[in-house]
């Protein structure tokens, strides 16, 4: 009788409860980005968890280079088949727990850390920045303007996203979460107003990497995952 209990209708799936795992930051993934037997006894516990909805499990970067740090899960071809096993095990265990996996929706949230990008060392910013900033630029590190993406660079990622979305729809995510928060990459170029370019300036500009983005996967995959920004 718990409303907690009752399904939720989205999009063309149901899920069987509204309790829900939201996404966390683990960075206890192994170092080329799989992950780690920390990793999926934590998965594992989301599906023992009886939860419904995994929103994400935890933040994946969509390049090695965009991690918050050395240890964070990356999705690409190298951690493909990592990934499906993670999923796996959490869906077993689901399974093992509930007695069944029916009305279980997993999701995937993809990530670029930009300004905080720490992917080789904890102790080391290796920042990707969106436009100069007069107090983060110190917080992290950054002297000079070698650490602004360019427009290419930029345009590159919808791509890196893309084939992240795609990875997850092909091992059997049933959604991505673009992650546009706490002025990681997405979030921070969305007040770029002091960016020159493509990217900078107007509300145009300044959204134009995530709807693209958004634009590219849907193009791409349509109904067979659902987005969630």
């Amino acid at each position: 009788a718990s409303p907690l209990a009752r399904t939720l209708r989205w999009g063309d799936r149901t899920i069987g409860n509204r309790i829900a795992v939201q996404p966390m930051e683990g960075w206890d993934a192994l170092p080329d980005g799989n992950p780690s037997e920390d990793v999926f006894r934590r998965w594992r516990r989301f599906g023992e968890s009886g939860a419904k909805l995994i929103w994400g499990g935890e933040a994946v970067a969509v390049r090695a280079d965009g991690r918050a740090n050395p240890r964070q899960l990356v999705i690409s071809d190298r951690t493909r088949d990592g990934l499906a096993r993670l999923r796996e095990a959490l869906v077993e265990s689901h399974r093992e727990t509930a007695g069944a996996a029916e009305g279980l929706v997993v999701g995937l949230q993809l990530t670029h850390s930009g300004r905080f990008s720490r992917p080789r060392a904890r102790d080391r910013s290796e920042p990707r920045i969106a436009f100069r900033h007069p107090l983060l630029d110190r917080r992290v590190g950054v002297a000079s303007d070698e650490a602004v993406l360019t427009d290419a660079q930029v345009r590159d990622l919808v791509g890196a996203y893309h084939d992240a979305a795609t990875i997850a729809a092909a091992i059997g995510f049933d959604f991505v979460d673009v992650k546009q928060c706490h002025r990681y990459l997405l979030s921070e170029l969305l007040s770029a107003k002091t960016r020159d370019g493509e990217y900078g300036g107007s509300y145009e500009n300044r959204t134009r990497l995530a709807r693209n983005v958004i634009a590219r996967i849907r193009d791409e995959l349509g109904d067979r995952i659902l987005l969630a920004t």
